[in-house]
């Protein structure tokens, strides 16, 4: 991915003058990190302020119990297995593991809406089980094993929550269209540092920054990737009405297309020729932003 990309990019060598900024990217494998554990690596870092919120023992509940399960009964015969919210109070959590027997077409043939039920008591964090399967009952054994994990540990999709959070927080602009290599003003270079030691800290954590020399063909390529990024925000923002997003979903749109014509600012030393248009894009997305917030607020 990277190699292709930034074989024609002209770097120079970390801490040195003469950079516009640099190219950096992330991978983070699957992992399970304890709050304790990544608390302490944020502070080493300087990114205590990026600490996630506590986890919640719904959460790590509901994150114990969503996989599948398909048995093989014979030939033709399946019996599916899946997790169910049944209810939800102040003080406990129901999800039940229900099974339904099918043939190769997909045909329903029988269905157990209670094969195994799991009840969260809150108070005491402990699982509740009863099964009337065996299968069902493994199953449910499992998930209570992975709840007394999930409810001290975090997962990836949170730390990369925390990375993008960070990486968010610096005026990023995406090099390629589907993302994942950005482009950061060099302003931020210590917090780009602090991020990408951050990232190589974790467990099958890999982070890079590439400095990027201030020529007029480095500048060019920011200006085009930088327009790319307004047009295609202003678009985001157009056919969201369109997209019948939920209100959730709606919000962190319009929040991203704020943080995006908020961060125009810091590019305007950076980027070549006229102006006129980036302006334009950026009045165009606070009107989107402005009148979306409106109409969310009826």
């Amino acid at each position: 991915m990277a190699n292709s990309m930034l074989k024609n990019l002209a770097a120079v060598q970390p801490g040195t003058s003469g950079i516009i900024g640099h190219l950096t990217w992330m991978s983070i494998s699957e992992l399970l990190i304890s709050r304790d554990e990544l608390r302490d690596k944020l502070k080493k870092n300087g990114l205590e302020g990026f600490m996630p919120a506590p986890i919640r023992l719904p959460d790590a509940f509901r994150r114990a119990t969503n996989a599948k399960y398909r048995h093989i009964l014979n030939s033709g015969l399946y019996e599916n297995y899946l997790f169910r919210e049944v209810a939800s109070d102040t003080k406990t959590v129901q999800r039940n593991i229900i099974r339904e027997t099918v043939d190769q077409k997909g045909r329903r043939l029988d269905y157990d809406g209670n094969a195994a039920v799991l009840i969260l008591d809150k108070q005491s964090e402990k699982v509740n089980i009863s099964a009337t399967c065996p299968v069902a009952e493994r199953l449910a054994i499992d998930a209570a094993t992975k709840f007394d994990i999930y409810k001290e540990h975090y997962g990836a999709q949170t730390v990369r929550s925390v990375l993008t959070a960070i990486l968010k927080s610096m005026a990023p602009t995406p090099v390629r269209p589907s993302g994942g290599v950005y482009f950061v003003p060099a302003k931020y270079q210590d917090q780009l540092s602090a991020m990408v030691a951050f990232a190589k800290s974790l467990e099958r954590g890999e982070g890079q920054m590439v400095p990027m020399i201030d020529t007029s063909d480095m500048r060019s390529m920011v200006t085009q990737k930088l327009v790319d990024h307004l047009r295609q925000t202003l678009r985001a923002c157009e056919e969201s009405a369109d997209r019948q997003l939920t209100k959730s979903q709606l919000k962190e749109l319009l929040e991203n297309a704020k943080s995006v014509a908020n961060d125009f600012t810091q590019y305007r030393e950076i980027v070549t020729g006229d102006l006129a248009e980036m302006e334009s894009l950026v009045s165009a997305i606070r009107t989107k932003v402005s009148e979306a917030l409106m109409n969310l607020a009826v």
